[in-house]
């Protein structure tokens, strides 16, 4: 077994169940602040969402692409810019992850660091659901 392994199994057990216990993750005060004075009703909402879905996408291959081939720079890149990039549109427990992602990786601890992808494929799941619950409350319905 590699070293550390065990611990890092250990961690994302505790994350896990510390990520379950959220109710929500997607904070939608942080995307109604970025329509501005018109809200959600501004289109640089849902054009917001949509970019963000497209990157995010990417950047979870990233960071799997990373670890798997131990491009630890290249992880702590990916993760970086998830982190930042959630963060900015109320993402928050998928931009802690990702942070974590990034330390260990700048901590050359790529072993904790892979132990966190199904903590950070979990979260990224349930928000690309969120965002679709979110988006469907912006189109307005056709009667």
């Amino acid at each position: 077994m590699l070293k550390g392994t065990s611990d890092a199994v250990t961690n994302q057990s505790k994350i896990m169940t510390t990520y379950n216990n959220h109710t929500s993750v997607l904070d939608e005060t942080t995307l109604t602040s970025l329509g501005g004075t018109s809200g959600l009703a501004s289109p640089l909402v849902k054009r917001v969402i949509t970019l963000y879905r497209q990157e995010a996408a990417k950047l979870v291959h990233g960071i799997e692409n990373a670890l798997s081939i131990a491009d630890e720079d290249g992880l702590a890149r990916s993760a970086h810019t998830l982190k930042s990039s959630s963060a900015s549109i109320g993402a928050h427990s998928l931009s802690h992850v990702a942070k974590q992602i990034e330390q260990l990786a700048r901590q050359q601890r790529a072993v904790e660091a892979h132990a966190l992808i199904a903590v950070l494929k979990h979260e990224f799941a349930q928000l690309m659901d969120e965002l679709t619950s979110f988006e469907q409350k912006l189109t307005p319905s056709i009667a």
